[in-house]
């Protein structure tokens, strides 16, 4: 399937997988419409510390799952946070410079300003 991502309910920031580095963008918090709450390192393929997110789910279920940065978690509900997006590099394919830029914005007002600098700084699209 290849990897796959989304971007942070609250920030709009990057989730990458645990193999692109970059801890703080790959430690997170998993939420999903059932009630499930999983928090740990996302390996790019629907996992949270080898659980499948979508145990039990099917794979339409996926655009309703939430992702949140731990960093920026703070014990919201599924109900209380934004919706995340789908990440433009799929959690892997964008030039670090990048992943360098949001560590030091911290986060974007939204996904529209999250794809501006996307374009500008991943050397991708």
């Amino acid at each position: 399937m290849g990897f796959f991502s989304k971007t942070c309910a609250k920030t709009h920031m990057p989730i990458v997988n645990v193999h692109k580095g970059f801890p703080r963008f790959h430690t997170i918090v998993a939420l999903t419409p059932d009630g499930r709450v999983m928090e740990g390192i996302y390996d790019g393929y629907g996992r949270v510390n080898d659980v499948d997110i979508l145990e039990d789910m099917d794979m339409d279920d996926w655009n309703k799952v939430k992702f949140v940065l731990r960093s920026s978690y703070q014990g919201e509900k599924y109900e209380d946070l934004g919706k995340s997006r789908d990440e433009l590099g799929q959690g892997w394919f964008m030039d670090n410079q990048f992943l360098l830029f949001c560590a030091m914005k911290d986060s974007f007002k939204s996904y529209a300003e999250y794809k501006k600098y996307f374009k500008k700084y991943a050397n991708w699209l």
